[in-house]
């Protein structure tokens, strides 16, 4: 309903006026655009890697290690995921109301907390007790994924915005996401302790702070060096101008 109701930006309808496409926006974006690429994947980790391991890895934990019975624990993923649902457009809300940087840094530096928190809660096999936690653990980085595209999309030129996009969100999900359960499993097998996982989790959420800070800066020098351009344009012209008289 979104997509079809929705309106194209400024930047993509003078981009169609105009005919700027880009016949192979993938080669685009890997030979042009490497750093932002790899830092847009660094960046959409804690937005997607951490939510595989409260559901999948916690699931098999709980249900395997800790006795929770599997309706009992899905019950806490449910709830968890209502709750998501709920807190994650405050995400998006707060990264246009107050400095992206600021915002990144308020959405992400509790599940510094909030996770290990979620898994000491988990581990007392009380049902009440492991929901709380879960949702606890959940609403930062739902808040974070809600402000991840929008962010993403004033990183990467109109022309490759979408490719860009797709490919940082695809990548991250492939190589962090899709193994996180794995790893999870093997760290708490060779170890028999959970806080192994949760610096694995703790890693992820580092490497997104890391990760976004330095594209939020780049994009923010980059529209600074095109002011400066727009600028000197106009005074090009301006010049021109007093010359013609």
């Amino acid at each position: 309903y979104i997509r079809l109701h929705i309106s194209e930006t400024p930047e993509m309808k003078k981009a169609v006026a105009a005919q700027e496409r880009t016949r192979m926006p993938l080669v685009e974006v890997l030979r042009s655009h490497p750093v932002e690429l790899a830092l847009g994947v660094g960046a959409v980790v804690a937005g997607v890697a951490i939510t595989y391991v409260k559901t999948t890895f916690a699931l098999s934990w709980a249900t395997t290690d800790l006795g929770f019975e599997r309706s009992d624990f899905l019950l806490v993923i449910t709830v968890a995921l209502v709750a998501q649902a709920l807190v994650q457009p405050f995400g998006a809300v707060l990264a246009t109301r107050i400095d992206p940087s600021k915002a990144v840094r308020w959405m992400l530096l509790p599940e510094i907390v909030l996770l290990p928190l979620m898994f000491v809660l988990v581990q007392t096999g009380s049902v009440p007790l492991a929901i709380l936690g879960m949702v606890l653990a959940t609403a930062p980085h739902a808040m974070y994924y809600a402000a991840l595209a929008g962010i993403l999309a004033q990183v990467f030129p109109t022309n490759v915005r979408y490719t860009g996009i797709s490919l940082s969100y695809q990548l991250s999900t492939a190589v962090f996401a899709g193994t996180a359960p794995m790893v999870s499993q093997y760290l708490l097998t060779r170890t028999n302790s959970i806080w192994p996982v949760v610096a694995l989790g703790l890693v992820y959420v580092v490497l997104s702070l890391v990760c976004m800070t330095a594209l939020l800066r780049r994009s923010a020098l980059r529209a600074q060096g095109s002011e400066s351009t727009s600028s000197s344009n106009v005074t090009d012209v301006s010049t021109l101008k007093g010359v013609d008289h």
